[in-house]
């Protein structure tokens, strides 16, 4: 899967440019390289692949190499990083879980 990025957001798309799925992940004001993951979307014809996953993933990847502070708003964000406990790290101690 080809992932495009723009600010604040993490998104792939079919050939014909359709949006397959997204995650959304804002700067919070402060200024304190700190993001809130709002949504994870994935479009109807393309759920059931694991792209949902593969755009957390994308998202930690490009977070850590940022070196980006996370909140999680995303109950499927929740979800992942729940379940794996390497992507805690980019959490703040008394966020992670």
């Amino acid at each position: 899967m080809q992932f495009q990025y723009a600010p604040g957001r993490i998104f792939a798309e079919d050939g014909t440019g359709q949006l397959l799925g997204e995650i959304v992940f804002p700067t919070v004001a402060d200024g304190k390289n700190l993001v809130v993951v709002e949504r994870t979307f994935v479009n109807p014809v393309a759920r059931g692949q694991g792209l949902a996953a593969q755009l957390v993933a994308e998202f930690v990847c490009y977070a850590s190499k940022n070196s980006l502070k996370v909140k999680l708003l995303c109950p499927f964000a929740k979800k992942e990083f729940g379940q794996h406990s390497e992507y805690q790290q980019l959490l703040a101690p008394e966020d992670r879980f």
